[in-house]
């Protein structure tokens, strides 16, 4: 081969390094980008837990309002009830 050739073949080699160099670096980037993107999905998807935790539990209040609801109005029931005997009571005497 000729000296013009070897120049020629150098010069490819070169900017062939310099693609690999170029483009290892642009990988890292890449791999930060995508780990820096999976931190930030993760805690996205804690946060979605959490909501969806806090919105059950709302869905479930009115459930836990009826029955308190129910309770009240048992407990209220058995009250008149005592009153309604303590009255009678007071009348006897």
């Amino acid at each position: 081969m000729d000296l013009q050739k070897f120049e020629d073949l150098e010069n490819r080699i070169s900017q062939t390094i310099s693609l690999i160099q170029k483009l290892k670096q642009e990988n890292r980037e890449l791999q930060k980008q995508i780990q820096t993107l999976q931190e930030e999905n993760q805690e996205k998807d804690k946060t979605l837990g959490a909501l969806q935790e806090e919105m059950q539990k709302l869905k479930d209040q009115p459930q836990e309002s009826r029955q308190f609801k129910a309770r009240e109005e048992e407990v209220r029931s058995k009250v008149e009830k005592m009153l309604a005997k303590l009255e009678e009571l007071q009348l006897q005497y």
